[in-house]
Formats: structure tokens, sequence, C-alpha cells
């Protein structure tokens, strides 16, 4: 399945945005120049299923909601101020937030109504 930038770029912007980081917040998380993080929103540089991984677990999204055209799925937010996070505090918010992931998904194969 090909990438279509285009969906993907708006949706990154739109999910770094609502978590109140920067582009080089999530750069640093990445592992990547900041740089990088603008031409995956833009669409001119194609991302690697790692990087949507980890992207998703930063998020706190399933990857469909972010390769996905209007996607709405199952979403949590934190509240916590984004000033002065470095990427080593990204990466333990993402490690939580993918226990979270996980657990909607167990959730969800158990037949709870984990849609929240």
């Amino acid at each position: 399945m090909a990438i279509d930038m285009s969906i993907v770029g708006p949706n990154l912007k739109s999910l770094r945005e609502g978590m109140g980081l920067g582009q080089k917040n999530v750069a640093s998380y990445l592992g990547v120049d900041q740089s990088l993080v603008s031409k995956f929103e833009s669409g001119e540089r194609s991302i690697s299923a790692d990087m949507l991984s980890k992207l998703s677990a930063l998020f706190c999204c399933p990857v469909s909601r972010i390769v996905t055209p209007d996607a709405a799925g199952p979403s949590m937010a934190f509240a916590f101020r984004a000033n002065g996070l470095d990427g080593g505090d990204l990466r333990a918010l993402a490690a939580i937030n993918k226990i979270a992931l996980n657990q909607l998904q167990m959730d969800r194969l158990a037949g709870g109504a984990a849609d929240a």
C-alpha cells in the first residue's frame, strides 16, 4: 500500500499542533532533523512505516488516523505542558501512550466498548 503524503502531511501537522509541539520537538523524538519533519508535513518526503509507528505512539492514535483522510479514530489526549520537552521526555510519553493504545486494542478484541 502506497502512503499518500498529501493526506499524511496535514494529519501529522494537525496532531502535532494539537499536542502543542513544534517540529523541532517531533524531530528530536524521531532522531531526525527538523527539516525532515517539515518535509513530511508538506508532503515533499515519504515516511517509513517505522516513523509512522513512532508517531502513532507519540500522538496516542492508531496509524490509520495518520494515513487516512478525515480519519476519526480512538485517540487519547493527555494534559501536559509542552514547553521544555526534549526527545527523552517525548520517548517516555510515547511509551506510556503505546501501553494505552495496546489496552484499547485488547479491550476491542475482548468485545469491550473502547471507542473513547
